[in-house]
């Protein structure tokens, strides 16, 4: 019993051992994935949103969204500051006004998804910008969305005179709510 024992210990060390020579060490490192520094360029404006005779406002800067919303007729302002962390960490300190974002591609467009830094559940908001067209005009829009779907709940413009004009408009290819 006391040889098979001994026995099964230098194999097993063996087998570490042997293991570790085996084992060959890789010199190039992947390259670390991080959230985004700064919010692209396209996103940097104000944009409003009309809807039951009231105008909503998102703004994006270089490292800040702020928006100025209304639900149930009342009005609430927020702010985003944007920081950067490696798409692998787990671990963050407590910071109420932060944020992270990254790019991703869900029906045939590049959004981003804006998440709170201590977020662990939920999808954070997605917005992307493209130009659609509206009875032959061409107009930048915002769009919001949310939920696993990446449904859009509204569209943003760059004047109160466009938002008003489209308010409520759901364009052709969106999955709206």
């Amino acid at each position: 019993m006391k040889k098979q024992v001994i026995g099964v210990a230098v194999l097993a060390t063996l087998m570490g051992v042997g293991g570790v020579l085996g084992m060959t060490t890789t010199t190039a490192q992947a390259k670390t994935q991080m959230t985004l520094r700064t919010i692209p360029q396209r996103y940097r404006h104000t944009w409003y949103h009309y809807s039951q005779g009231k105008y909503e406002r998102l703004t994006f800067s270089t490292k800040k969204i702020a928006g100025l919303r209304y639900f149930d007729g009342q009005s609430t302002q927020y702010r985003a500051n944007l920081h950067a962390h490696k798409l692998t960490t787990t671990k963050f300190k407590r910071h109420m006004t932060w944020s992270s974002a990254t790019t991703t591609e869900r029906r045939h467009a590049t959004w981003i998804n804006v998440r709170g830094w201590n977020q662990g559940m939920g999808a954070g908001d997605y917005y992307k910008v493209m130009t659609k067209s509206y009875q032959g005009d061409r107009h930048a829009v915002l769009s919001q969305a949310g939920g696993a779907g990446v449904w859009t709940s509204a569209h943003y413009y760059r004047s109160k005179k466009i938002a008003k004009q489209l308010k409520n408009h759901h364009f052709k290819g969106e999955i709206y709510y």
